[in-house]
């Protein structure tokens, strides 16, 4: 997004303040700098020359990127790019923080490197449709239905790690990249939300971009005889950068197994809190926001959690860990493929 855009974006804010009410940073600290009008209107002055650069950088680092502020905006102002570009404009990535990119990502490609000797049955998919891996399944070398009925992308990254972290060199190398080869493709196919958000974001045929629920939700699945979740209970957890379209596809496909019990929890779109590496830079926001989170899922007595994303999954079990009694959280990609039958 050009500085243009931005600025028109900055401009469009009417100031209603509807974004405090969703967001979860402001849920937790009561502070209006910390949420999309404070922080517009902190840009504001920053232009102005009000303000410098140093008394917006710890608002402006604070937010969480979830996107809620731009969801329920009235005035459609796309505000997670405007806080992610002006971030990286005013604070471009050092040496120091692409070093600790680089090591965030460490332990990914460590997992590469681990289970790159692994055996696999091998199999030719046979289908024009692509699927778009992501870095964690990618490093972990799983080999599930998607692998088996679609064709591999081959994408690195979907760039979401570099865009956050300020790094937009790296970022613009591995979008072009990726544009290239959904270029290619008739149709892409996401088992991660955070994935299909960033790239909806960079690439213009949003319509060859599906959630792979889509391909599931009308078949007849059962839970197996042998699983341990056989009439049991789920919750769902709804990452941030899901669409509410995409989420109630899996609702009602989740609904339509036979041999579990599907409870929603409330407040749908509540944050689990993680926020990738969010959760190092600010502790203590990000705990609090998890308890929340743990908190609403115990309320649905449940037996298992499933998400959509990696890094959510990680949240969840984080808060479960402390606050929430231990329930198991897998990604829903490994329970359809582990404990499901057609």
């Amino acid at each position: 997004m050009v500085d243009k855009e931005i600025n028109d974006n900055i401009e469009k804010c009417s100031r209603c303040a509807l974004c405090l009410k969703n967001c979860p940073v402001y849920d937790i600290t009561k502070d209006d700098n910390n949420t999309a009008r404070g922080l517009i209107c902190k840009l504001l002055a920053y232009k102005k020359k009000i303000l410098n650069k140093k008394e917006i950088k710890k608002d402006l680092k604070i937010c969480l990127y979830c996107g809620k502020c731009e969801k329920n905006c009235p005035s459609k102002v796309e505000t997670t790019k405007i806080f992610t570009y002006k971030n990286a404009e005013l604070y471009p990535s050092k040496l120091s923080q692409r070093l600790f990119l680089a090591a965030k990502l460490l332990p990914i490609k460590i997992l590469y490197c681990i289970n790159f000797f692994k055996k696999h049955p091998k199999f030719t998919p046979n289908s024009e449709i692509v699927y778009f891996k992501g870095c964690v399944a990618k490093s972990q070398h799983k080999i599930t239905f998607l692998d088996k009925l679609f064709k591999n992308l081959n994408v690195s990254c979907c760039g979401l790690p570099y865009l956050a972290g300020g790094d937009l060199k790296n970022y613009e190398k591995v979008k072009k990249k990726n544009i290239q080869l959904l270029n290619k493709a008739n149709l892409v196919l996401f088992d991660c939300a955070s994935c299909k958000s960033t790239v909806e974001e960079y690439y213009f045929q949003k319509e060859k971009l599906v959630f792979f629920s889509e391909f599931f939700k009308k078949k007849k699945y059962r839970i197996k005889d042998k699983s341990k979740y056989k009439n049991k209970t789920i919750t769902f957890h709804k990452p941030c950068h899901m669409s509410d379209s995409d989420f109630f596809a899996i609702e009602e496909f989740l609904k339509s197994i036979k041999g579990i019990n599907y409870v929603p929890t409330e407040d749908l779109n509540s944050c689990c809190g993680f926020g990738g590496s969010y959760f190092m830079f600010h502790p203590i926001i990000s705990t609090k926001i998890a308890q929340k989170k743990a908190e609403l899922i115990k309320k649905t007595n449940c037996d298992l959690i499933l998400s959509a994303c990696p890094s959510c999954v990680l949240g969840l079990r984080f808060s479960q860990l402390f606050f929430g009694g231990y329930k198991k959280t897998l990604e829903l990609r490994d329970f359809i493929d582990k404990e499901l039958t057609l």
